[in-house]
């Protein structure tokens, strides 16, 4: 009978327990309009009081160049969980950072693009401190990504970092930010005189959407092209797309730049330059998986945009360009909102413990009328529309980008936002309504420019 008694009060203590930890850990989700929030107006008040950059006169110049990101011996493979962080087996292709480095007077501004899955907080942390060894500063750097899911890995610390990209290692880290700042160093001195011209052509036949499909939802189709024309001649190609470079599956453990790679290395042939960087790639998915290999998903894709893009660029017409700006808002957000259920989430100490806790930006870049605006997230395509209507208006070019140097999850449309579906559920991480509040911002800062 004492045994029992005994046995009880333990039961109840552990059960008392588990109730503190839960009251801790978890709170309902957080639905409060975001226009009433203090996030909300400190971003607004931000925007208000950007001072726009003005147009300049003086000569536009550019450079460009590529350095080999691939790692003289194999780290974990970052992209797919299923992976559990094992190394890559071999090299199918090696992988690269990009750099365009532009300017016209005062300080220059650096594109950079890496054959990577996201540019990693922890690498944009190196960075902030490596790039004075050259002249530069986070400022004056606009970064993206390939988002191929067969590079790099050990880079994300926190448990979550590490089940996508394996084990944290800070050599790995340190090797990529120096990598960037070789491709910086040398596309500064190969700068000469330079004009740029944009395009758009309509890819809807590669791309679908792979969060309720296209009967219920939409992508943004267009494949966005800069490009930039040396007086020497020489030319070099930037372009965007929305599909996942998810060609290659968990399965495929091996390095490589998914069907990004081989874009470039078609447009290669004809160009001596060529970048690319991830879109609005959120809820957006290649189209070829019913074909009958990985392979032959990823050659239907490059081949089908190369393609596209070779019979543009010769009619792509550039232009002076008289204003280069990048401008860097600090992102506000509201509580980290992960769920476990429709309307229950962990608390933010719960999310900061897991996934780690770092700032995020916005960054817009103006070359001419053609406007940059990086994102830190996979920000969804169906949120498009709205933001390239008032961008046409406006007689901008406008060309949004992933992976800005942050990473705040999925950006979806608010109408998908209590789907039980993982970039909504597992991946949302600021929600809800995040979807009309990123659109929010860009249209508040298209609507700072004249």
């Amino acid at each position: 009978m004492k045994l029992l008694k005994i046995t009880g009060k333990i039961f109840v203590g552990i059960l008392l327990l588990c109730l503190l930890v839960l009251l801790f850990s978890v709170a309902p989700v957080d639905r409060t309009d975001y226009r009433q929030m203090d996030y909300y107006h400190q971003m607004t008040q931000s925007i208000q009081a950007w001072k726009v950059p003005k147009d300049t006169v003086e000569a536009f110049k550019a450079g460009w160049a590529v350095v080999n990101l691939t790692p003289s011996v194999p780290t974990p493979t970052a992209g797919y969980g299923d992976r559990q962080g094992k190394p890559y087996q071999s090299i199918r292709d090696s992988v690269f950072v990009r750099a365009i480095v532009m300017s016209n007077q005062g300080k220059p501004v650096a594109i950079i693009s890496c054959d990577l899955l996201i540019f990693p907080p922890e690498v944009t942390i190196a960075l902030k401190e490596k790039l004075k060894k050259i002249g530069f500063d986070w400022s004056q750097v606009y970064v993206g990504t390939t988002h191929t899911h067969n590079s790099l890995g050990g880079w994300g610390k926190n448990a979550v970092g590490e089940l996508f990209a394996g084990a944290y290692n800070q050599a790995t880290v340190d090797f990529i930010a120096d990598k960037v700042l070789e491709a910086i160093k040398k596309a500064s001195e190969r700068q000469v005189e330079t004009k740029v011209g944009f395009a758009e052509i309509n890819a809807q036949e590669l791309v679908f959407n792979r969060l309720v499909g296209d009967k219920l939802g939409t992508t943004d189709p267009m494949v966005r092209i800069l490009k930039f024309q040396q007086k020497t001649g020489d030319i070099a190609i930037l372009t965007t797309f929305s599909a996942h470079a998810t060609t290659l599956n968990a399965d495929k453990n091996f390095l490589s730049a998914d069907y990004p790679g081989e874009l470039m290395k078609n447009l290669n042939r004809s160009y001596s330059f060529s970048s690319f960087m991830a879109g609005a790639v959120g809820s957006a998915g290649p189209v070829g998986e019913e074909l009958k290999d990985d392979f032959q998903q990823l050659k239907s894709i490059s081949d089908g945009l190369s393609a596209k893009i070779l019979a543009t660029i010769p009619n792509i017409e550039c232009q002076t360009i008289n204003q280069l700006s990048l401008s860097n808002f600090t992102l506000n957000l509201r509580e980290p909102q992960v769920r476990f259920a429709q309307n229950w989430r962990f608390r933010p100490w719960v999310f900061k413990t897991l996934f780690g806790d770092y700032p995020a930006e916005i960054k817009v870049l103006k070359i001419g009328n053609n406007l940059m605006i990086g994102t830190p997230c996979d920000y969804s395509g169906e949120l498009m529309p709205e933001v390239l209507k008032i961008a046409r208006n406006k007689k901008h070019n406008l060309i949004i980008t992933s992976f800005n140097g942050g990473y705040v999850g999925y950006i979806t449309h608010d109408r998908h936002y209590d789907l039980n579906a993982y970039e909504t559920r597992v991946m949302n991480w600021y929600g809800p309504q995040n979807g009309v509040y990123f659109q929010d911002i860009i249209l508040r800062l298209l609507e700072r420019f004249d």
